[in-house]
């Protein structure tokens, strides 16, 4: 979180009993000097011990005039868990994150609103100490990113415990502004720190160590105060006070200037530059939540004032409204399908920290790492599928694609016969209309004539693509539009098919009718395409189930599964001269086995492809690599990923709150058990009914819908949900958070992380319909 007027920090600890109330105590009496008029928060969110004894107390016995609070105080001097445990659910002291992090946020904006211009926060115990709910708090607090101050531990093993307690924050992404510790001559501590955090541009502070205690109470309070006011003069904390407030103006002066310097600078993809565009500046994320600055929302925006201010050192600027510079914004994109475990995830960040730690890069030519070699029996193992036996590493979807396009027409034309100059038609590929596998000339060749490629000069489209039936729930109906295209072999070319349940379009043996006129229309197509135009096909390009980044297209899964048994079974469909010698059991062809899979980077092959590259000459080896391929933090991210979505799918208390909502009772069937959202039936279906949405769906962790086409013919090339994206992201629900997404010319998809809970995505829900974001 950052503000314009509120300089906030976080104090962090190397350990439990370093000194860190001593510290808060000494920066809140310098920071009330510095600016008399301006009021300061200490703000404890979680406390553990008598009362008589809190460091909330301590600090507004010593600091006079300032505000300070606590939270929680939990009543035995132990570690926040055990004392959570021990005072027992009936109390009503803060226990959960998601309640300590609100009830935080809220604590800042009100005292903002009340005039407090700084605050400082301090943690209990250590950076890895637990919090109330066994988080640590390293990870507890990390929705807030408040600049930390960390204080340091003087005693002999402190310089380790120190150096690791930064290291710990800093692998959070949070942004460590000073060290500050006490001088002890006896352990040198001070001095090597200070050298070593100077490596990392972070000005260490020594102070000197408090007074013993002495025998008697007014004593010692007086021997403290005399610490405190010496302290507070001190030439080291006077310049701690000008560090800290210029890091501040920077901070917000480099995170407001973003958008104007990314637009004079950056080429931005999928953006046309012509028209003006809103430029969200990310300054951080968290789980599923941008921490963003939209300059356009920002009626304060001054820029050069505050730049101003920083430079003539002002304590503070001007009063402004107190609304954070930054807002939580749902990613409701998953930052383009990308955030399976959400952002900054605390184990992944470990993870790739150790595969850097251990490998940095290197070469994959000639050589192998653990990390590759276990991701490829991970996948392996994943996809379950015993005619997939090894795999392939590239760059990213697109090239990924390119590699299966080269692997597929080699195999196919060494299987045939057919040369590349043998006078003949050049071979293409199958696929489906709306695909859309990248921006790389090869695949786009591989898509058919579409406003994605349609002013790409060297594009050239290289097949056919069959108009598949798409799925859709309108005015809370399932349906399946059929095409118009079907109606030469079918009498439901252009009909709308019904369906009680998203599960019964899955009910595969229901439906034989269905399956019967999808594969005579694919008969009579290929037949028309191979015999009668003599066209080549070496290729089948399918997205299972959705057309992702084509325009979020549900397709009949019974369609596409009936295009591969289709193809399989008869191979004279595609090789006119090969007589007819499979079988027609549809039961031997159930699934997917057998097609080989792209995972953005990485390609799984089965063995008959493999063997085609095999001679004794080098260039008929797959020729195709890139500087980082199978680059070992990427491998062992992808490992830790995989493993634990593999946990989550196998624990039902993660998911069974979605899973409950769309079982269909008593009379459920196992793929009803399945199938399932992370939205509701109830809000789906309030969705369907909604005057100004033509359809939707829902399916894991995707939704779609799409708008009703205003005049402009629908399609990529609309602009209808434009005024629906805009309102989600400027209307802010009671936490004060938006919704940041990504929209498909009349399309609105929003896709969720798998670890996103039920919890979330009821609010999701209420946000998107209760809040009248889709006004009638």
């Amino acid at each position: 979180m950052l503000w314009r007027d509120l300089k906030a920090w976080q104090i962090y600890g190397a350990n439990t009993d370093v000194g860190k109330t001593i510290v808060s105590t000494i920066l809140c009496k310098a920071l009330q000097r510095r600016a008399p008029n301006a009021a300061t928060l200490y703000l404890k969110p979680v406390s553990t011990g008598p009362v008589d004894e809190a460091d909330d107390r301590h600090v507004a016995k010593y600091a006079p005039g300032i505000i300070s609070k606590c939270l929680s105080q939990f009543s035995i001097p132990v570690s926040p868990h055990l004392a959570a445990q021990i005072d027992g659910p009936s109390s009503k002291l803060l226990r959960d994150d998601k309640t300590m992090i609100s009830q935080t946020k809220f604590e800042l904006n009100r005292q903002l609103d009340k005039g407090v211009r700084y605050a400082l926060l301090e943690t209990a115990g250590g950076v890895l100490s637990p919090g109330p709910s066994g988080t640590v708090q390293a990870d507890l607090y990390r929705p807030l990113r408040l600049p930390s101050l960390l204080v340091g531990e003087s005693k002999l093993g402190g310089i380790g415990t120190s150096i690791s307690a930064f290291e710990s924050l800093h692998l959070r992404g949070y942004d460590v502004d000073s060290v500050l510790l006490f001088d002890d001559p006896a352990w040198g501590n001070a001095g090597y720190l200070e050298e070593h955090f100077a490596k990392h541009n972070i000005q260490t502070t020594s102070l000197p160590l408090p007074p013993p205690r002495q025998a008697d109470s007014r004593s010692d309070e007086q021997a403290l105060n005399d610490y405190y006011e010496s302290c507070v003069s001190s030439p080291a904390i006077h310049s701690l006070i000008d560090l800290l407030n210029t890091k501040h103006f920077s901070r917000v002066s480099k995170l407001t200037s973003l958008p104007s310097l990314a637009e004079s600078i950056i080429w931005h993809p999928f953006r046309q530059h012509g028209i003006p565009h809103n430029i969200i500046a990310i300054d951080s994320a968290y789980n599923d939540h941008f921490e963003a600055y939209d300059q356009a929302s920002d009626i304060n925006f001054t820029h050069q004032s505050n730049s101003a201010l920083a430079v003539i050192g002002l304590a503070h600027p001007p009063p402004q409204p107190s609304r954070p510079l930054t807002t939580p914004l749902f990613d409701a994109s998953a930052s383009w399908w990308t955030q399976g475990l959400g952002h900054g995830n605390p184990d992944l960040s470990l993870t790739a920290a150790y595969a850097a730690g251990r490998y940095g890069h290197v070469m994959f030519a000639h050589s192998v790492h653990a990390p590759a070699l276990d991701l490829c029996y991970n996948l392996l193992s994943t996809l379950r599928n015993p005619r997939l036996a090894r795999v392939f590493f590239t760059d990213n979807g697109s090239t990924g694609v390119e590699v299966a396009v080269k692997m597929a027409l080699r195999a196919t034309c060494q299987r045939y016969g057919w040369k590349k100059d043998d006078g003949k038609n050049p071979v293409g590929v199958l696929g489906l209309k709306g695909s859309y596998h990248g921006d790389t000339i090869g695949v786009m060749n591989c898509s058919e004539p579409s406003v994605y490629n349609e002013k790409v000069d060297w594009y050239r489209p290289w097949g056919y693509w069959f108009d598949p039936p798409q799925v859709l729930l309108k005015d809370g109906q399932w349906t399946v539009t059929v095409p118009e295209s079907f109606s030469d072999d079918s009498s439901h070319g252009g009909s709308t098919l019904t369906f009680p349940s998203l599960a019964s379009i899955f009910d595969y043996s229901s439906r034989p009718d269905h399956a019967a006129f999808y594969k005579s229309y694919i008969t009579s197509t290929l037949h028309r395409l191979v015999h009668e135009q003599n066209r080549r096909f070496g290729a089948l390009i399918l997205e299972p189930i959705v057309m992702g980044a084509g325009g979020m297209i549900f397709i009949d899964p019974l369609f596409q599964r009936t295009l591969i048994t289709t193809i399989r079974e008869n191979p004279s469909l595609i090789k006119p001269e090969i007589a007819q010698t499979t079988t027609s059991d549809n039961s031997q062809h159930t699934d997917w086995s057998g097609l080989p899979f792209i995972a953005d980077e990485v390609f799984t092959g089965i063995p008959a492809i493999f063997d085609t590259f095999l001679s004794n000459s080098k260039t008929d080896a797959l020729l195709h690599g890139h500087s980082y391929t199978a680059h070992p933090v990427g491998c062992a991210v992808a490992n830790k990923s995989l493993d634990t979505m593999a946990r989550i799918s196998t624990e039902s208390s993660v998911w069974c709150g979605y899973q409950s909502d769309w079982r269909g009772g008593e009379q459920s069937t196992q793929t009803d058990a399945e199938l399932f959202s992370f939205f509701s039936p109830h809000f789906l279906h309030t969705l369907s009914t909604h005057p100004l949405i033509h359809g939707c769906w829902a399916l894991g962790s995707v939704l779609a819908m799409t708008l009703k086409a205003s005049g402009d013919g629908g399609g990529y090339s609309s602009n209808v949900t434009a005024g629906l994206q805009a309102r989600l992201l400027a209307t802010l629900d009671s936490e004060g958070r938006g919704i940041h997404s990504r929209v498909l010319g009349d399309v609105f998809g929003v896709d969720c992380d798998v670890i996103n809970d039920v919890a979330n995505a009821s609010e999701f829900d209420t946000i998107d319909v209760h809040g009248a974001m889709m006004p009638a």
